[in-house]
């Protein structure tokens, strides 16, 4: 979709600055890596870290995949009731592979041949399909493939950041509280770059990143206990077994889909109107009109009262002593403002409907909203927090010398009011994770 001017401009510029690949051919390299491309395999990542490779292959050997659990699924099931490891979100999200348009295309061909073939998503799967760009509406379009996205509840709800920052949306009622009623190990699956715990939703247990063409597969399977590889996600009108590789579309299949439907015109069409800025109107003044009472952005106090005052490393208490792998979304997440939080309760006293709470992201521009995302996280693990002898996991603190749990927000106000300096202990790789203002 790019001009000929525009793709000889950088041509010209890569070559005078070194960087065209001719240029390179005689680089030499400290050292050099080799990737045999007959390893690769079908690949997911999770649980809890994005980083953690999980190949559909291992789900048994790791544990996620299992018989037993998935049998006794099937018995729940029958009675009306989600099975454990139920796959409560499965969504097709903006970021990373969603981008590749051949992913996105996988997933409709995948998603019409299980419509073919009369499959079904599960009752309790929330499905949602949010493409970054507006393009993919128009290649699924052309190849005839978004409607067969559509059957199996993959309709497209927005372009931007949805379930992968935490804001995928509120559960049907009933279903959140069998989840709670029966302390279920509910889980998701999504096409996103992030499944920290707690960010997905607050009630997921733990999340597993996916390509879009295997969350509409979990969509159909309901349940993580699924092998994905090997067990039958149905069955033909025949009555033969279906599985994943009756399902998943050969690369001759995508790349024709690609070559006749993926077109420089569609690119064209969304991208040159969403840069033309037109006529613009000059502000009044340069300087930014600050509304007193906006939750979204107030001016920053960080150079004036307390918070400019003199900081030292003397006479600290501990606020938290935390684990391993404590990351950016436990420190401050991004996901949606629950009413029972801190920020929640700011927000309601600020005459907020909680329908419009949004999300902590959005709020970052406010430091009285987000002051009150430190450590919101409710699968936070502080071993101060220390309840009838046991560590009580949540957004939990012990303020001293009282040995008081209270909520982190209200610990925090209390050690503010006293000018208590105070010190974070946490164990390796703690501040991992998704960059994030506030965090740092």
């Amino acid at each position: 979709g790019r001009e000929p001017e525009q793709i000889e401009l950088v041509e010209n510029y890569a070559k005078t600055t070194g960087l065209w690949a001719d240029a390179l051919v005689s680089a030499e390299y400290e050292r050099v890596l080799s990737f045999d491309l007959s390893t690769v395999v079908r690949n997911m990542a999770g649980p809890s870290n994005p980083h953690r490779r999980l190949p559909t292959s291992a789900l048994h050997e790791r544990g996620i995949a299992d018989e037993a659990k998935l049998a006794a699924g099937k018995v729940e099931e029958s009675e009306g009731l989600m099975p454990d490891g139920a796959v409560i979100i499965a969504a097709i999200t903006s970021c990373t592979n969603t981008s590749n348009p051949r992913n996105v295309v996988a997933a409709g061909l995948l998603a019409k041949k299980a419509n073919q073939l009369g499959l079904l998503r599960k009752p309790w799967v929330k499905t949602s399909f949010a493409p970054g760009s507006k393009v993919a509406k128009l290649y699924l379009e052309d190849a005839g493939l978004l409607t067969e996205l559509e059957k199996l509840g993959f309709g497209i709800v927005g372009y931007a950041c949805t379930t992968c920052n935490g804001m995928s949306g509120a559960l049907d009622p009933v279903i959140q509280q069998e989840i709670i009623d029966r302390d279920l190990y509910a889980t998701a699956v999504l096409s996103g770059n992030r499944n920290f715990d707690g960010r997905i939703h607050p009630y997921a247990k733990q999340a597993f990143l996916a390509s879009p063409p295997l969350v509409v597969a979990y969509a159909i399977a309901g349940t993580v206990r699924f092998d994905i590889e090997q067990d039958v996600l149905g069955t033909d009108k025949n009555g033969n077994p279906i599985t994943l590789k009756d399902l998943w579309p050969s690369d001759e299949e995508i790349d024709a889909i690609v070559a006749a439907s993926v077109k420089p015109e569609q690119f064209k069409q969304i991208y040159i109107p969403m840069f033309d800025l037109g006529t613009i109107e000059e502000a009044e003044s340069p300087l930014y009109d600050w509304r007193p009472m906006s939750t979204y952005i107030r001016r920053p106090p960080y150079w004036e009262g307390a918070l400019a005052g003199e900081r030292t490393l003397k006479g600290m208490l501990p606020l938290a002593i935390l684990p391993d792998n404590i990351t950016t979304d436990h420190l401050s997440p991004s996901n949606a403002i629950q009413m029972n939080s801190a920020a929640g309760e700011y927000l309601h006293k600020m005459g907020l409907p909680e329908e419009d709470f949004n999300s902590y992201a959005t709020h970052r521009g406010d430091h009285l909203t987000a002051q009150r995302a430190t450590f919101a996280n409710k699968e936070l693990v502080n071993e101060m927090a220390v309840v009838d002898g046991v560590v009580k996991k949540g957004s939990l603190a012990r303020v001293e010398p009282e040995g008081k749990v209270m909520r982190m927000w209200e610990a925090i106000e209390t050690y503010m009011n006293r000018k208590q300096n105070l010190i974070i202990v946490a164990g390796a790789d703690y501040g991992q994770g998704s960059s994030r203002d506030w965090a740092a």
